[in-house]
């Protein structure tokens, strides 16, 4: 009876070691898990969305350069001065 009563007190302590090394397992592999959940789930989408966003402003600014280059290049109009020729008859 004794012998049994070992028995089952060892089989438990190693299950209650079994069960400790499990949880520093799952507890090690959250740790690990987390940041890289939250790259994905944030910040790289948060970064991904800002370099679009800085790309977007940087093109935005170049066309409205070159818009104005071409402004500046196009001719400017004058108006005719026919009236001048009305006045002299």
């Amino acid at each position: 009876m004794q012998n049994l009563l070992d028995q089952q007190q060892r089989l438990a302590l190693q299950d209650k070691k079994l069960l400790e090394e499990y949880k520093s397992e799952i507890n090690e592999l959250k740790s690990l898990k987390m940041p890289q959940e939250d790259m994905k789930d944030g910040s790289s989408i948060r970064g991904e969305a800002q370099e679009e966003i800085e790309r977007l402003k940087a093109q935005l600014k170049l066309s409205e350069e070159e818009r104005n280059k071409a402004k500046e290049k196009e001719p400017v109009k004058t108006e005719s001065k026919k009236w001048w020729g009305l006045w002299r008859k």
